[in-house]
């Protein structure tokens, strides 16, 4: 009668190694693929809250002013915004996105004087009707002060958009590391900071989706609603 041998605990061992580098390997494409489709999802979400502002823009001639108190409508003092920067008035918009894929709400910065109601126009002349202080024939329009740099590999920002009128923001999945690029996008001040999703700054990933409206866009639309000439 032949003795049976049993599995020693170096090869029980061996194959326990095995098993969790074979499970490794599938769960780590697995997690690429769920967190590019968040990507995917927010920006998406990002495009038609540009659109939903873009419309609003048309029906009322001016920008929405940010939501300050998280109930999705935008806040207004008087005529002017309670506050310049927020999060996106999706109730006001009646848009559905009020956060993006990570359960974070969208940032909102806007331009103030492309926001109110006190029926200014940058041409010294304000069109029957119209608040917001843009005109397609004036070639100095200095009202939107936001500007958007570009962050490369090395942490150097340069101008990516200057003198835009808002600001749509989505800060990404938390990775518990904030680098400059993503300090400058949580400062409250007009200066924003874009790269590529997952890009670095000094080897510190940065995961921000940032989107902006110019003020030739406003213009536009304007135009296409035969408000301005």
């Amino acid at each position: 009668m032949k003795n049976k041998r049993g599995f020693t605990l170096i090869e029980v061992s061996l194959v326990l190694v095995i098993i969790a580098l074979t499970f490794g390997s599938l769960l780590f494409p697995l997690g690429t693929i769920m967190e590019q489709k968040s990507i995917d999802e927010s920006k998406v979400k990002i495009k038609e809250l540009k659109r939903s502002i873009l419309n609003f823009v048309m029906s009322n001639y001016r920008l929405p002013c940010p939501d300050t108190d998280l109930d999705g409508a935008e806040n207004l003092s008087g005529v002017n915004c309670t506050n310049v920067s927020g999060s996106i008035p999706y109730v006001t918009l009646r848009s559905p996105h009020s956060q993006d894929s990570w359960g974070q709400p969208f940032t909102y910065r806007v331009s103030g004087q492309l926001a109110d109601r006190s029926n200014t126009n940058a041409c010294g002349v304000a069109p029957p009707g119209v608040s917001i202080a843009v005109c397609s024939a004036d070639p100095a329009f200095t009202e939107a002060e936001i500007n958007v740099f570009s962050y490369d590999a090395s942490g150097t920002p340069q101008p990516a958009a200057i003198g835009v009128a808002a600001i749509i923001l989505s800060t990404g999945r938390n990775t518990g590391i904030l680098g400059d690029a993503q300090n400058e996008n949580l400062d409250n001040d007009t200066e924003f900071a874009k790269t590529n999703y997952g890009g670095t700054n000094a080897s510190v990933p940065f995961n921000d989706i940032v989107v902006w409206i110019t003020v030739n866009e406003l213009i536009a639309e304007l135009i296409n609603t035969e408000v301005l000439p």
